[in-house]
């Protein structure tokens, strides 16, 4: 039988030494068995966060929210956004678990879920500047 070229590749990357493992087969199995750590849920529910947080309208309207409870309407005028706009931002948002709606009346307002979150943009933040 006929090794691939990535298990070809793997095999000498581990006969080099440079990989503890004394069988390619042993790195494989110690690779997979770190991939199932952390469930396909987490990594799905990661994901939706991530989505959430990939984009600079989100991350200005997450900012707003951090420090309190906005209404839509707010959130449109502070941001210069139309309505579509924001529905668009923060459904992305909701589905991402990142805010909560509550409504009261006509009206919607718009809350973290977490303090976390907060603290993940902080952290985001000094990510991006450079530094932890």
């Amino acid at each position: 039988m006929s090794e691939t070229v990535t298990e070809d590749r793997l095999r000498r990357l581990v006969e080099s030494g440079l990989r503890g493992s004394r069988r390619a087969s042993d790195r494989v199995s110690e690779l997979r068995r770190r991939t199932r750590e952390t469930d396909d849920l987490t990594y799905r529910r990661l994901e939706q966060v991530f989505i959430g947080l990939a984009d600079a309208t989100r991350l200005r309207i997450l900012k707003l929210l951090a420090k309190e409870e906005l209404c839509a309407c707010e959130l449109m005028a502070a941001l210069d956004l139309t309505q579509p706009t924001t529905s668009h931002h923060l459904g992305i948002l909701e589905r991402s678990g990142l805010v909560a709606p509550r409504r009261e009346g006509k009206w919607i307002f718009y809350k973290l879920t977490s303090p976390k979150v907060e603290t993940l943009l902080t952290k985001g933040a000094q990510l991006a500047e450079g530094g932890l």
